[in-house]
């Protein structure tokens, strides 16, 4: 299957308890887990939203998002209008199928998750776009104009990331950027 087909017909859904989840892998087991255990319980408790992308009834990504603010003291040196807490949308869990993985598809969704939040600040008041991206995967979100918040030292950074594959760096991108 050619990846310019999945990239131009894939498609969003909201997950929902008739999915099925087992099939799903994207080779990290904390994203894997949080999909098929936790997502629709955070979902049920108004935590987070979870989309699924699908293709050909194939789950080939997904992404969770919630409400989240940016403290001043974090970003000061980018603002001109000082606020205790800038408004956010964070990109609490995104995952590609291993299926996937090296096809440039997880730019695209990513690309298309932020315009879809874009979207939502044309309604309601929403400056940046968070994420807690894993230390392995923040030359990801680099890629696509996130900033890091608070990384003094980038050798440390990656020390830290060596030892803990689950430690997370906050990174942030305005809406405006996008």
């Amino acid at each position: 299957m050619e990846i310019k087909n999945v990239i131009e017909n894939y498609y969003y859904e909201k997950l929902n308890s008739s999915h099925d989840l087992s099939k799903f892998s994207c080779g990290v087991k904390d994203l894997d887990d949080f999909l098929k255990e936790d997502a629709l319980i955070y979902q049920e408790k108004n935590l987070s939203v979870t989309y699924l992308a699908m293709y050909d009834g194939e789950i080939i990504g997904y992404v969770s998002l919630l409400a989240d603010t940016l403290p001043y003291k974090k970003i000061k040196n980018k603002m001109t209008v000082k606020l205790k807490k800038y408004p956010a949308i964070k990109i609490g869990r995104f995952a590609i199928s291993e299926k996937y993985k090296g096809q440039h598809l997880g730019q695209e969704l990513l690309i298309n998750t932020c315009n879809q939040i874009k979207k939502i600040a044309n309604s309601i008041g929403v400056y940046f776009i968070t994420v807690d991206a894993y230390c392995n995967a923040k030359g990801f979100y680099s890629n696509s104009a996130f900033e890091y918040v608070n990384i003094h030292n980038p050798k440390k950074a990656k020390r830290i990331a060596e030892r803990n594959s689950k430690k997370t760096i906050l990174m942030f991108k305005e809406i405006n950027k996008i």
